[in-house]
């Protein structure tokens, strides 16, 4: 598993701790809720990507799996990691609007929710082309 999602991880178990203490401590429910959302957010940042990654890739679907991938015990390294040096330069990948896309299809859901459909309808349009425009892109065969 990805250093990236081992990081989502500590945020949403320190975030964990924090709402704890933070209730015992001052009983406030707002703070609470919002800082089990940050909990809950982080936790889906993980599991989204343990569940479905083996998966995608063709294999077995196993809870110990996913445990022991979250824990750092089976991480496929790869030849760069015995020998950095020797490994070679990856590909840069090229320019793509479709991050800039999504951004302002985001934007203009967040803003449809507060102001209309008028904004909210323009927004689930770009996001659907958004989304199909980048899993193309990704096609190497496209």
């Amino acid at each position: 598993m990805a250093e990236e999602l081992r990081f989502f991880l500590r945020t949403a178990l320190y975030s964990a701790v924090i709402a704890a203490i933070y209730w015992f401590a001052s009983y406030e429910t707002a703070g609470t809720v919002l800082l089990v959302f940050v909990v809950l957010a982080a936790g889906l940042a993980v599991t989204v990507p343990a569940l479905l990654v083996p998966v995608a890739r063709g294999g077995p679907w196993h809870v110990a799996g996913i445990v022991n991938r979250l824990l750092g015990f089976e991480e496929d390294r790869g030849p760069a990691h015995d020998q950095p040096l020797t490994a070679g330069l990856e590909p840069i990948p090229s320019s793509s609007p479709w991050p800039l896309l999504g951004g302002v299809a985001a934007l203009l859901l967040a803003l449809g929710i507060v102001f209309g459909p008028w904004l909210l309808a323009p927004g689930i349009v770009l996001i659907a082309i958004t989304g199909f425009g980048w899993l193309v892109q990704l096609d190497p065969a496209g």
